[in-house]
């Protein structure tokens, strides 16, 4: 396991940091690490979603109008696999 050091974290952060580690019942470590965690799992959320409406965007620069109920069944099924 590796260690970090922060220098020059405000006295602000650090004061957050530590309410919400108490209210979490975690050391101020492992609140640290539990944040950074949110981050990196929200980071690759968002590298999803993106990717996402790249996929959308495309699909719908090639729809040429309303779809039928047979195109969108099939779309679904696609999707499912």
């Amino acid at each position: 396991m590796k260690t970090l050091t922060i220098r020059g974290l405000p006295d602000e952060v650090h004061a957050l940091l530590k309410s919400r580690a108490q209210k979490n019942r975690r050391s101020l470590n492992q609140e640290v690490i539990s944040e950074l965690s949110r981050v990196e799992e929200a980071q690759g959320k968002y590298e999803r979603v993106t990717r996402l409406k790249a996929g959308a965007e495309r699909v719908r620069q090639g729809v040429k109008g309303p779809l039928s109920r047979e195109e969108i069944s099939a779309g679904i099924r696609e999707g499912r696999e």
